[in-house]
């Protein structure tokens, strides 16, 4: 199992793959491999960001539900 770390730099090797011109790059989210595309690309981008997050010790945000 990759560190959050690794998969920080994965994540961030694949990001700039795919902006000079990979079209579809590949790296570990969630546990597993998983491809990304334009059409996906912001999912890429939100999952560096939960990364930093992490290893930077700071609070994760979840899911938020509003009851009436």
């Amino acid at each position: 199992m990759l560190t959050d770390q690794q998969m920080l730099d994965e994540a961030r090797v694949a990001l700039h793959r795919f902006q000079i011109g990979g079209g579809i790059v590949e790296c570990e989210f969630g546990g597993q491999r998983t491809k990304f595309s334009a059409g996906n690309i912001e999912k890429l981008v939100a999952y560096i960001a939960q990364l930093e997050a992490r290893i930077a010790g700071l609070p994760q945000r979840g899911a938020v539900g509003f009851y009436f």
